[in-house]
């Protein structure tokens, strides 16, 4: 659970509805961490592209190699996510 402000599902409109129900659609729920950044919708946009560049095979990497970074990097540091 954060601890600052949050828009939850239920109250939110326009593009954080948009983007929690691409979530939603994807995932089955709203992580708290992209929930974190609902009171700064252009964040929460800018947030998801880059998200998308650097692991949905966005690099030349590849998809595969870039989830296999981002896996590493989050056990490293320990990262629920």
């Amino acid at each position: 659970m954060a601890w600052i402000r949050t828009i939850e599902e239920s109250e939110a409109t326009g593009g954080v509805k948009e983007h929690y129900d691409e979530l939603k659609k994807e995932w089955g729920f709203i992580p708290n961490i992209r929930k974190v950044h609902s009171i700064k919708p252009e964040l929460m946009r800018e947030l998801l592209s880059f998200t998308h560049v650097v692991t949905r095979g966005g690099t030349s990497l590849g998809r595969v190699r870039e989830e296999m970074l981002a896996v590493t990097i989050s056990a490293l540091l320990k990262c629920k996510y």
